[in-house]
């Protein structure tokens, strides 16, 4: 998923200036599982949603389950409807299904929320996938969905590695998981920033990994 839980937080990382990346998820990383999608049905205490890849996910609520609707602390599963996107912290099995810690919605940025991407907007405010082909300033990128994107970086795109290191274009190579947010200028998607190497399993539906906005 949201790889569901990306990348941490891609909307927290500036476009410029050579500021600091996002907060660490702390206690977080290599622990945390989740999906990440958008609700297409709620009966009783199950939520069903579709995940970033277009497949169906099973999400089960229990009596331990939190919920942050819009960020806010407190909510209840009847704040959620369909349409809503959301992320799913907690425990997967074989069949796609989940035993929900917390369920979240986007939150307006700032305290007690951040924001989240939408997946309908992949490829036009964030792209993440695997790099297919490199030609010159333009990526082939693969994204979860299985649709391959020809991206373009500019001379104001920001590379980055896991480590939040500065790197450039050349560091980027066939076969790494990229991940970036940006727009799509002259038909053509142009990243702001592009976070270089994400560890194999931190896509969007899998669970290995967690979404853009993996509670702290």
């Amino acid at each position: 998923m949201l790889l569901l839980g990306v990348v941490t937080a891609l909307c927290q990382y500036p476009p410029q200036g050579g500021q600091q990346g996002p907060p660490s998820q702390r206690g977080m990383r290599g622990q945390f599982r989740g999906t990440f999608g958008t609700i297409t049905a709620i009966s009783g205490d199950t939520i069903k949603l579709k995940t970033m890849d277009g497949k169906e996910a099973t999400v089960k609520v229990t009596s331990e389950t939190q919920f942050r609707h819009e960020g806010k602390p407190g909510s209840k599963l009847s704040d959620f409807k369909v349409g809503d996107t959301v992320f799913v912290a907690g425990e997967p099995s074989a069949d796609n299904t989940w035993t929900a810690r917390m369920i979240g919605s986007r939150g307006p940025g700032g305290p007690g929320g951040r924001m989240m991407m939408d997946p309908a907007d992949m490829g036009k405010k964030f792209i993440l996938g695997e790099v297919m082909k490199i030609d010159g300033v333009k990526l082939t990128i693969k994204r979860p969905d299985g649709v391959e994107q020809v991206i373009e970086v500019d001379d104001d795109t920001s590379f980055r590695n896991m480590r939040r290191e500065s790197i450039t274009l050349d560091d980027v190579k066939v076969g790494e998981r990229v991940a970036g947010r940006g727009e799509v200028k002259n038909g053509v998607f142009v990243p702001t920033v592009l976070m270089v190497g994400l560890p194999e399993g931190r896509m969007f539906g899998g669970p290995g990994g967690p979404p853009p906005n993996a509670p702290r």
